[in-house]
């Protein structure tokens, strides 16, 4: 089997899903002289105006985010077959098929870890700062301030949450993919050294059986019991 009839055999076991990031945030203008005023007029206080406008600009730059639907991601992960060959298969195209499937889903991992947490960042900031900017706007003695801050950004808090489970399980299968990924480079060193072990006998049967013929021949010499073939006549 050449090397392209081995790559066209491969079993499309990878579920690739259409993901698409939204258009990029809009750039400052750096040399909008009207910059500076636009900073300062956030020491001027804060307002609930002020807030719907923060929550507004945190709501636009997470819907620029790719979306994901979990309970897929996780039954496209179920369907990898992350196993290696056992120490006994000594079949090299079964390694290099094993091989191929962790790139694949390294690969695969790379792009969702980076979906994922880039949302897991985005709903972080913005419920850290929309909290700390709801503490400011509440009223009454600190524990109540800090309870309605909370209770005004839970929605966000419950999608970090969401992120984070899924973030860490990710993180899960791709240390999954390299113990297996070490695993297997442990079996092919050991196939190694078995195979120079058996070439190292063999040549050591091979010399041995030279040294013993010709102490053999050197015998029969010695003995004059030596028969030397000719032509034969018929």
């Amino acid at each position: 089997m050449d090397e392209d009839e081995f790559y066209d055999d491969l079993p499309e076991t990878i579920l690739i899903a259409d993901i698409e990031w939204g258009s990029s945030a809009e750039n400052i203008n750096w040399e909008d002289p009207n910059f500076p005023n636009i900073i300062l007029d956030r020491l001027k206080g804060i307002t609930e105006k002020d807030f719907a406008k923060e929550v507004k600009m945190w709501q636009e730059h997470i819907k620029m985010l790719p979306q994901y639907n979990e309970i897929e991601i996780r039954k496209e992960i179920r369907s990898w077959d992350i196993s290696i060959p056992g120490k006994d298969n000594f079949n090299i195209e079964s390694f290099a098929l094993a091989y191929s499937f962790q790139l694949q889903y390294r690969n695969r991992l790379t792009e969702l870890i980076s979906i994922v947490f880039a949302h897991l960042e985005m709903l972080s900031h913005a419920q850290k700062s929309l909290r700390e900017i709801a503490i400011k706007l509440a009223s009454g003695p600190k524990h109540d301030k800090d309870a309605q801050a909370t209770f005004t950004t839970n929605p966000l808090l419950i999608h970090v949450n969401h992120a984070k489970r899924l973030h860490t399980y990710l993180e899960a299968v791709q240390k999954n993919i390299e113990f297996a990924s070490s695993q297997m480079d442990k079996i092919i060193r050991e196939h190694q050294a078995l195979s120079r072990i058996n070439q190292n006998m063999n040549n050591y049967g091979m010399s041995q059986m030279y040294e013993d013929s010709t102490k053999n021949n050197k015998n029969i010499l010695k003995s004059g019991d030596t028969e030397i073939p000719g032509r034969r006549m018929i």
